[in-house]
Parts: C-alpha cells; sequence; structure tokens
C-alpha cells in the first residue's frame, strides 16, 4: 500500500514538472521530496488510526469429527465427499446385530417384570402377599426401562446422521472397518455450512476506532478487481496471547509474548456462501472507523488504494 502511494505521488509530481514547466534542481527537488515526506506519511499514520486495514483477515468455520456412539462393522457408507448435506442424513450405518439383540432382550426383560408386578399387586390384594414383593418387581420395572432406554439409543446410534447442514470431508470409514466410540479417531470431518465467519486481525493502536456497526469493505486475492461491502459484527473480547492454561508451571512474566492481533468478525452484505470461495481462503478488510471530521474524508484514499492492490492480483504470473 505504501508502494501505491508512493508511486501515485511521484506520478502526480511528474505531471506537476511537465504541466506548469517548472525547472528541475535541488530546490523543486527538495520541495518535492519533503511535501510526499508530510504528505504520505501524514495520510498513512491517519489512515492506520482512523481507518485501519489488515492483511490477516480470513474465513473461519468449524468441522465437527465424527465419532459413532457405539463400535461395530460399518455396512454402509451413504455420504460422499463435500457433497451437500441436511440435517438429519445418513452418514453410515453399524452393523445393528448384537444391539437388536440387547434391545429385544430388554423389552423381554421390561414384559415379564410388569407382568410379574401385576402378578404381586393381585395377589397382595387377594391373598395377603407380601407388600416387599411389590416394592422389588416396581424396582425391577423402572431397571428394566432403564436398560430397555439404553438399549433403543444404542440400536438407534448405528445409524449415524448429520448433526446440522453442511457437508463432509475426509471421509476415512469404507464398508468392512471397524467404526469405534473414541473421539480421537473420527470416521470422518464433519463442516458445517452455517459456521462460515470472516475474521480480520488489527493491531491494538487503533482499537478505539473500531466498533460495532462501522462499514467494512474486504478484497480477496481470489476474486482480483473486486470489493465487498460489510459491517463490523463484534470485536472479540480475549486474544490468544493472553491465556492461562491450568498446568503445573507458573506463568514468567520474562517470557516475550508477541503483542497479538485484536479480532474483529466481519459480516459482508453478500453472504460468504454465494460468493464461491473455498472456506478458509485469506483477505485483506479495512474498517472506516470515522464518520465526521477531517479524517473521515481520508476514508476516500484508503478505499482507492483498496481498489488499486485488489486489481494488482491480476499481474500474479506462476
Amino acid at each position: 500500500m505504501e508502494t501505491l502511494m508512493l508511486l501515485t505521488y511521484i506520478t502526480f509530481c511528474w505531471i506537476i514538472f511537465k504541466v506548469f514547466k517548472i525547472e528541475v534542481n535541488k530546490w523543486s527537488l527538495t520541495t518535492a521530496i519533503l511535501g510526499g515526506v508530510v504528505l504520505i506519511g501524514s495520510m498513512l499514520m491517519g489512515m492506520a488510526y482512523f481507518h485501519p486495514g489488515s492483511r490477516t483477515a480470513r474465513t473461519y468455520f468449524v468441522t465437527t469429527g465424527i465419532v459413532s456412539n457405539v463400535k461395530g462393522k460399518v455396512i454402509e457408507v451413504d455420504a460422499k465427499a463435500n457433497e451437500p448435506l441436511h440435517k438429519g442424513d445418513v452418514l453410515f450405518k453399524i452393523d445393528p446385530t448384537p444391539y437388536q439383540a440387547a434391545y429385544d432382550a430388554a423389552r423381554a426383560q421390561l414384559e415379564f417384570a410388569q407382568q410379574r408386578l401385576e402378578d404381586s399387586i393381585r395377589l397382595q390384594k387377594t391373598a395377603g402377599g407380601s407388600k416387599f414383593e411389590v416394592y422389588r418387581w416396581e424396582k425391577e420395572v423402572a431397571t428394566a426401562k432403564a436398560q430397555l432406554d439404553k438399549a433403543k439409543f444404542d440400536l438407534e446410534s448405528c445409524t449415524i446422521k448429520a448433526p446440522a447442514d453442511g457437508f463432509v470431508t475426509h471421509v476415512r470409514v469404507r464398508p468392512g472397518q471397524m467404526a469405534v466410540n473414541i473421539p480421537a479417531l473420527p470416521a470422518m470431518t464433519f463442516v458445517d455450512a452455517s459456521s462460515e465467519t470472516l475474521i480480520a486481525g488489527f493491531g491494538p493502536e487503533p482499537l478505539e476506532n473500531i466498533d460495532p456497526g462501522d462499514p467494512a469493505e474486504v478484497i480477496f486475492p481470489s476474486i482480483p478487481g473486486r470489493t465487498f461491502q460489510g459491517k463490523v459484527v463484534r470485536v472479540l473480547p480475549a486474544l490468544a496471547e493472553g491465556e492461562l492454561t491450568t498446568n503445573r508451571n507458573m506463568y514468567s512474566l520474562t517470557t516475550r509474548l508477541p503483542e497479538g492481533q485484536i479480532p474483529v468478525v466481519i459480516k459482508l452484505d453478500t453472504p460468504l456462501n454465494e460468493i464461491g470461495l473455498p472456506m478458509g481462503v485469506d483477505a485483506i478488510a479495512a474498517v472506516y472507523g470515522v464518520q465526521e471530521g477531517f479524517w473521515s474524508h481520508v476514508a476516500i484514499i484508503r478505499k482507492i488504494l483498496l481498489r488499486m492492490m485488489s486489481w494488482q492480483y491480476f499481474l500474479r504470473f506462476h
């Protein structure tokens, strides 16, 4: 950005010298150089403070490791990698035979316990049966219901479904393989389509000029020549550099940490899923924090430079 401003100023000075036929000498060159230093320096400082920019913007998204609640042999994989899915769509199935048997046994045990409870109540009323037998079979019925609920849950867990709208990537499971309920060994990775968020990192100096609702603009190197409008949604209240985790080591103030960047969430007027870019692409963002006063007019320079940066991505050669 500084290079673009310098080249623009040099071009402007060259036109002025040619149009007004100004003699090139040490005084005119010194005046042009000092004027450029003051002008460009003031603009850069004003833009950086009142209309900050970020080269570390990126779209982020949430992934979920799909782990089955039960273990067993995979008999069917319905999900295809990177194809859209709706919440509740079947991802894959596990052989339900042992869990169906456990469910049938639990249901039979419940029916038996309920019948014995009815017999105990009838016997107590007609032949002076023991209350203890009634209490015991009431307990057995409750236990059998709990076991049936657990067996039903395990049986239903043999069909693994999508937790939300999105798609799966890195499908690691195939029919015949064993699926295990270990979080460190997911069968596939699910991407939540609604979780994509654009976050830009800004230095701490202009933080007081970044507020929710401020207008913002974003360019993507993947889409040269286009600028996307948006607004600041919120400034995240925590930085990773200040995190303290639970371990046995005390924190040392002699450890030098980077100052970190303030994460700012930006929502574009055009939904991210309609732009047509892969999730996780990088971007460049600018926030226009001052809407009144002298420095509000400097925003036009930031906008021009941002568009010039977007156009220069056409010049990439590989």
